[in-house]
């Protein structure tokens, strides 16, 4: 049987390194227009203020635009993209999590091409001209989106992304030393955020050699590090080996696609407003407990690289132990009284069955190694639910 045809496109240049922010004017182009898209929770915070002032230092009066909201949605983006076009802003450094760096990737995008957001997002139009210059800073180790050619923007109740080869960053900054004041909790939720990257890449139908090994690493990384980022901020070292896993998971389902998980937290996002992370992180063991019997094997490798013992184990149990895995995973970072909040939360609810109407009309569910209907995945949510 002949293997399918599959396609690897990389164009974001990438600079990693305790100290890289100060090489972001290095990319800029002198004595253009400049804005920083940040939110508002770093608007005013020393990691602003280390950019902002790189940035001053080597000669960009740089403007800040921070009124950028979590889950962004056509609103933010419209405003975002009319302000670069009424301060004719010519290049911009993207800095924070997802949210900012989805929000600057659309808008920077929609500057120099004609027509609504919506044409683009629902409708596939492609872009004709290439975005304004963009550099994307990441504050956190977990969305991975500065090195993905998706920025997900919510969308007539759904998180909806626009997927286009002209989305990606021209460059991304990479520095752990913008990541050590990040609070215990947020490390931990985009820690798994990053985690289900790299599982539902490396479990997913569209898997190839590349994405497996970026996808293999990023796990490994994470297994080996979260917990001592969680318990100890300042430790420059773990905080690196995040950074990058956070990365190459990016870089691995952007490639190779997700799955039931995040198609799972599209609703919970969406109707709960629920941080994208944190929805990621109690849904994970779940979504993994249901493609079990479909990739025992590759469950299997995902417990050894989670630091499970599987000598000597069948691999169907192997591939169990990887839950297990998970769920110490998410005791030892603090968030299995999340996953209780949760489950309270759906309990309250009466339309668990348009949470699973909605998971299952998710173009990422395509993807999943076993089918999911929409009775299928709200039963997901009614076992969540039951405890």
């Amino acid at each position: 049987m002949k293997g399918s045809i599959t396609t690897f496109g990389m164009p974001t240049e990438i600079i990693s390194g305790p100290g890289a922010h100060n090489r972001i004017p290095e990319f800029l182009v002198p004595g253009k227009n400049t804005l920083l898209v940040t939110d508002k929770g770093l608007a005013d915070s020393d990691i602003v203020l280390k950019v902002t002032s790189v940035l001053n230092g080597a000669g960009f009066p740089v403007k800040v635009a921070s009124d950028i909201t979590p889950n962004p949605d056509e609103e933010t983006v419209n405003r975002l993209t009319a302000y670069l076009k009424e301060n004719s802003i010519f290049q911009v450094v993207a800095l924070g999590g997802g949210s900012p760096l989805d929000a600057a990737k659309a808008a920077c995008a929609m500057v120099t091409n004609e027509g609504p957001l919506e044409d683009y997002q629902w409708n596939n139009k492609p872009f004709t001209k290439p975005p304004l210059l963009l550099i994307a800073v990441p504050t956190t180790a977990g969305t991975g989106s500065e090195v993905t050619g998706v920025a997900v923007i919510t969308s007539r109740n759904a998180k909806k992304g626009i997927k286009k080869r002209e989305i990606f960053p021209e460059i991304a900054v990479i520095d752990p030393e913008l990541m050590v004041s990040l609070p215990g909790f947020l490390t931990a939720t985009t820690g798994m955020d990053a985690l289900t990257h790299a599982v539902e890449a490396y479990v997913g139908k569209n898997t190839h050699p590349i994405t497996d090994s970026l996808a293999v690493s990023a796990i490994r990384l994470i297994g080996g590090n979260l917990r001592k980022v969680v318990e100890n901020g300042s430790d420059l070292q773990a905080r690196e080996n995040m950074a990058m896993a956070s990365t190459l998971a990016g870089i691995a389902m952007d490639q190779a696609g997700l799955g039931i998980v995040h198609s799972l937290s599209g609703p919970v996002c969406s109707f709960m407003h629920l941080a994208h992370g944190l929805a990621n992180a109690v849904l994970l063991p779940f979504g993994m407990e249901y493609n079990l019997s479909a990739r025992y094997k590759r469950f299997a490798v995902i417990a050894e690289l989670l630091g499970g013992d599987t000598g000597g184990m069948k691999e169907e149990d192997a591939a169990k132990l990887s839950l297990k895995l998970v769920h110490r995973l998410l005791d030892d970072i603090g968030l299995s009284g999340e996953l209780e909040k949760v489950r309270q939360a759906f309990k309250e609810r009466k339309d668990l069955h348009v949470f699973g109407e909605s998971a299952a009309d998710m173009f990422l569910i395509r993807n999943n190694p076993r089918p999911a209907s929409a009775e299928e995945c709200t039963e997901l949510f009614s076992i969540i639910a039951g405890g």
